[in-house]
C-alpha cells in the first residue's frame, strides 16, 4: 500500500467540549497544511489509521491517554508530534512544539515580586496534565530563587470531575497578595469572586492569567495575563511533521514558543520592568463557600469565553446591539445584511455561550464582564 505523504493525520483526545487551545492549535495546524495545498485529517485514536504514515500529530491534555497514544504509534513504528505538552516526559524519540510554560510563570512570578508581593498561590492546575506540572515546577523554583514564601501547599489542584478548582483556593485568599491562573478564564472568575467579596484588586491583590484570551479585556478591571501562541504552535507542528516525512533519520526535533506578559488592570497596568521591592502585609480571612455559587459563576466565565473567542467583527457588533436593546431588524439595517443573517448569527453565539435566548445572553454578558469596555471596543469596529 503506498505511503501517504500528502495527509497529516491528527490524533486529537476525546473531550466534551474542545478547549479553546486545542481549537486554535489544530485551526493552525489546518492553515498550514491548507498553504501547501495538504490536509489534516483527524482521529481520535490510532486504530482509526488505516493508511500507510511516517508520522503523526498527537494534542491531548491527559498524561495516561498520550502515554497510550504513544505507545500505539510506537507499535506501529510512527513517529509522534505533540502539540501543547512536554515531549520530553515521554521519551526522547517525541517531538513537539510547547507554549514556554516554564518562562510565563517565572516572568509573572518575577512581575509581582518586583512589585512588592511576596505571599503568592498558583490556582487551577490539572493534576493529569504534564504542561500543568510544568507550570507547578516552574512556579516553585522560581519563588525559591526569590527566597519567597511559598511552597508546595500554595498550589491549588482542580478536583477531579470538577468545573473549576478555585473552592479550597478562595477559603484562604485573604492569606495572598497574588494570584497566578492556570488559564485566564480561572483567573476571570477569581476577579469576580473579589469583587463580589470586597477584596480590591489590584491594591490588595495582583491576578494574572494564561492564555492572553480575549476574555481579558473585558473582566473588570481587565485581566493581566501571559500570551500563549496557540495558533502558531499549529502551524510551528506543521513545520516538524514536514521536517520529519522528508528526514527519515531525524528522530525527533522539540521547539518552544515564546510567551510575553501583557499587563492590565488586574496589576494596575504596571510595566514588566523591575522596581524597588516593598513589604506587604497579609490579611486572613476563612469564609464558608458556597460550592454551587461557585460552580455556576465558573461556568459563566467559561461560556464568556468560549463565545467570545469565536467571534469576529461582525458578532461583536451584534453583541453590543443586544446590550443596547437594538431589534434585530434595525441591527440588520445599521450592518447591512439580512434578518435572517441576523438571527442565524445570534443562534450560534447562543449555542457557543450556553443559553438559548436574547434575555439569558444579555444577562450573561452582564453579570460577568465589563459591559462599558466591549461596546467600546466595537465603536472602533465602526
Amino acid at each position: 500500500m503506498q505511503m501517504d505523504d500528502r495527509t497529516i493525520h491528527l490524533i486529537v483526545e476525546p473531550n466534551y467540549i474542545t478547549p479553546f487551545w486545542y481549537a486554535r492549535s489544530i485551526e493552525g495546524l489546518e492553515e498550514a497544511a491548507s498553504r501547501h495545498k495538504q490536509e489534516v485529517k483527524r482521529l481520535s485514536s490510532i486504530d482509526e489509521l488505516t493508511v500507510p504514515a511516517n508520522v503523526i500529530v498527537v494534542i491531548g491534555t491527559t498524561k495516561s491517554w498520550i502515554r497510550d497514544t504513544l505507545d500505539a504509534a510506537r507499535a506501529r513504528n510512527l513517529r509522534s508530534i505533540l502539540i501543547g505538552t512536554v515531549p520530553s516526559k515521554y521519551g526522547e524519540d517525541v517531538s513537539g512544539t510547547m507554549y514556554g510554560s516554564h518562562s510565563a510563570i517565572e516572568e509573572i512570578v518575577y512581575y509581582f515580586y518586583h512589585y512588592g508581593h511576596r505571599k503568592m498561590a498558583l490556582v487551577d492546575i490539572n493534576g493529569a496534565s504534564t504542561n500543568d506540572a510544568m507550570k507547578v515546577e516552574s512556579f516553585l523554583s522560581t519563588a525559591k530563587k526569590l527566597g519567597l514564601p511559598t511552597s508546595y501547599n500554595d498550589v491549588y489542584f482542580r478536583n477531579a470531575g470538577a468545573q473549576n478548582g478555585d473552592e479550597k483556593f478562595l477559603i484562604s485568599i485573604r492569606s495572598y497578595d497574588a494570584v497566578v491562573c492556570s488559564n485566564d478564564y480561572s483567573a476571570a472568575f477569581i476577579l469576580k469572586y473579589a469583587e463580589d467579596h470586597g477584596i480590591k484588586v489590584p491594591d490588595e491583590l495582583f491576578v494574572a492569567g494564561l492564555g492572553d484570551t480575549t476574555l481579558c479585556r473585558y473582566t473588570n478591571p481587565s485581566l493581566t495575563s501571559a500570551t500563549r501562541s496557540y495558533y502558531e504552535s499549529g502551524e510551528n507542528a506543521y513545520d516538524l511533521w514536514r521536517t520529519l516525512t522528508r528526514n527519515p533519520n531525524v528522530e525527533s526535533i522539540v521547539t518552544t514558543m515564546r510567551s510575553s506578559l501583557k499587563p492590565r488592570g488586574s496589576t494596575g497596568f504596571l510595566p514588566c520592568v523591575p522596581v524597588e521591592i516593598n513589604s506587604s502585609s497579609l490579611h486572613e480571612d476563612h469564609a464558608e463557600i458556597d460550592e454551587n455559587t461557585l460552580r455556576k459563576g465558573a461556568d459563566s466565565l467559561k461560556s464568556i469565553q468560549e463565545c467570545l473567542s469565536e467571534c469576529d467583527a461582525v458578532d461583536m457588533s451584534i453583541i453590543a446591539g443586544v446590550l443596547n436593546n437594538v431589534s434585530n431588524e434595525r441591527l440588520a439595517e445599521e450592518l447591512s445584511m439580512s434578518t435572517g443573517t441576523i438571527n442565524y448569527r445570534l443562534k450560534k453565539l447562543y449555542k457557543n455561550a450556553g443559553v438559548t435566548t436574547k434575555n439569558e445572553f444579555s444577562e450573561l454578558i452582564r453579570s460577568s464582564i465589563s459591559v462599558d469596555t466591549l461596546l467600546k471596543d466595537t465603536k472602533h469596529l465602526d
